[in-house]
This record gives structure tokens, sequence and C-alpha cells, in this order.
């Protein structure tokens, strides 16, 4: 399976999904400020293997690194192997492997449509453009985990601590999976060129509905209604 072949089962999921933003006063469960981190603190997921096997964990993600990272006795973990999941159940949000990343899915049908969740950090009081990479949380020890299923995919411990006194900035990037490539975009003019064919339709529904390319919501608007019209015409 495709990692982001979004199957039936999870389109109802997805047409249900809806909003949570970012709380940069997060804590994670020792109660230490984690504003780098999707969600306020670690919330129980499921994680479904691509051998069909299931299991619940603690989990948040990183937005800094991209990793999806596991919580259990107060010890951080991100997969060691990410594309052995399927998919991740995490506050009403479906997420899917893409390299060791995890992109959320905000819409599927004939076309997936797909936030890749980032943001970039610098210095507080200097100017570097776009940021740098966090270089606090990496790969410190390697172990095999046999205690539970929660460990049976989550092996590499982490710190996800950041640097004191840098500031956090969003840097998000929608993409649409179509006829099995990937193409990403970040305004209107770049969304329309990926769909020629239907850009009377597309047009006039961004117009009416106001559409804000920075919205997660109104990408997921916008992915359904990309999605109703392709089934329309087919």
């Amino acid at each position: 399976m495709n990692p982001i072949n979004i199957t039936s089962r999870n389109t109802l999921l997805v047409l249900f999904i809806f909003s949570l933003s970012f709380d940069l006063s997060g804590q994670d469960n020792k109660g230490n400020p984690i504003p780098h981190f999707l969600f306020p603190s670690f919330k129980d997921g499921i994680v479904l293997m691509r051998d069909g096997k299931k299991f619940n964990a603690l989990l948040n993600y990183n937005l800094i690194d991209e990793k999806m990272i596991t919580e259990l006795n107060g010890i951080y973990r991100y997969p060691k192997n990410p594309r052995l999941i399927d998919s991740i159940y995490l506050e009403n949000r479906i997420f899917v492997p893409v390299g060791n990343a995890f992109y959320e899915v905000l819409s599927s049908g004939p076309v997936t449509f797909l936030l890749q969740n980032r943001s970039n950090y610098t210095p507080k009081g200097t100017d570097v453009g776009y940021g740098v990479q966090s270089r606090s949380v990496g790969n410190t020890q390697y172990k095999r985990f046999e205690l539970s299923d929660v460990l049976y995919q989550s092996g590499e411990v982490v710190n996800i601590d950041l640097p004191q006194n840098v500031d956090i900035t969003p840097s998000n990037v929608f993409w649409v999976r179509k006829n099995d490539n990937m193409e990403n975009f970040i305004s209107n003019k770049q969304f329309q060129a990926i769909f020629p064919e239907y850009g009377p339709e597309l047009k006039g529904f961004i117009k009416k509905e106001k559409i804000n390319f920075k919205s997660r919501e109104d990408m997921i608007r916008l992915g359904n209604y990309c999605n109703e019209i392709i089934l329309k015409k087919k």
C-alpha cells in the first residue's frame, strides 16, 4: 500500500474533521513548555501498522524536526521506520508517513489534500530568513524494545527540548496527490495550475467562499469541493 494512498475507511473521518489550533503555551506531560509541537500536550492516539497491527500510544508531532513522537513513562521516542506505519489517528486527524515525516490528511477521494505541518526556529533578536532546523532533538541512543506493543515501532530515544531564547515560526506547506504525483502549493495561482481542467469551477468557489490559502480549515473545504467536482465529471 502506498503510504499516502488513503482508503475509503479514512474518508468519512476526514469529512468530519475539525480544527485544532496551535497553542504556544502548551506543555509536555512533565509541565515543560513545548511550543514546537502541534498539540499542547501528548494525546492518546491510534497507530495502524501496514501489517495490520494496531495499538494506542501517547503521541505528539514535533514541528521542527517533523517527527511523530511517542511518550511512555517520561521517555520520548520517534519511529525507527515510519514506512512500516500505515496511518496514525490523533485528535480527530489522520496522519500518514511521507519519508520520515507525517503529513496530515485534509481531504481524500480522487485526489488527496495533505498538510505538511512544520515550523522553524530562530534565535531571538536575529534575522536569518526562514530559520534553521533544531539540532536539540536527535538520535541519542538505539535499542531493541520488546516491552510492549507501544514500543513495537518506536525505538529512537530523543530529547524534545528547544534551545533557550528562540522564536518559533510556522512554515506549513499544502500538498495535492494527483495521478500518483505530489505537488505543493502556497497560492491560488499555484493551486489552479494543478487543476487547469477545473479552472472555472475552482475559481468561482475560491472567490465565493473567500478561500484563504494559509488556512488549514479553508484547504479542507477546498479539497472536499475539488473531490466533489471531479467525481461529478467522471
